[in-house]
């Protein structure tokens, strides 16, 4: 496995959303809606979802992008305002957002 690259590296920044939904398999369609409406422009690179095994329908998503400033331009972009909209609609509590600038990023 150490062959593979690292997902990340310093420098890049990722965004922790935290959200619970009564109903998790309405989040993939609300995230492939964003990745049709934002097309070529998406700045992010990757991303993780994570069901919280303490915590029932608490799910937490990582995405990944190459820098602050490339999350700052995708933030703007309506189809990102649009996705933020529909999780908070699907999301039974307060969705929280956490900005994370990497500082490191190393494969085990």
């Amino acid at each position: 496995m150490t062959d593979l690259p690292v997902p990340s590296a310093a420098g890049a920044f990722v965004q922790l959303i935290e959200f619970r939904a009564e109903h998790p398999e309405a989040m993939e369609p609300i995230l492939k809606r964003w990745l049709s409406a934002i097309g070529a422009q998406r700045t992010a690179r990757w991303y993780i979802t994570a069901a919280d095994r303490g915590l029932p329908n608490t799910f937490v998503q990582l995405v990944e992008f190459p820098s602050h400033a490339a999350a700052a331009a995708n933030s703007d972009h309506p189809a990102t305002a649009q996705f933020a909209a529909e999780l908070r609609a699907a999301s039974s509590q307060e969705v929280t957002f956490r900005d994370l600038d990497v500082v490191t990023a190393a494969r085990l």
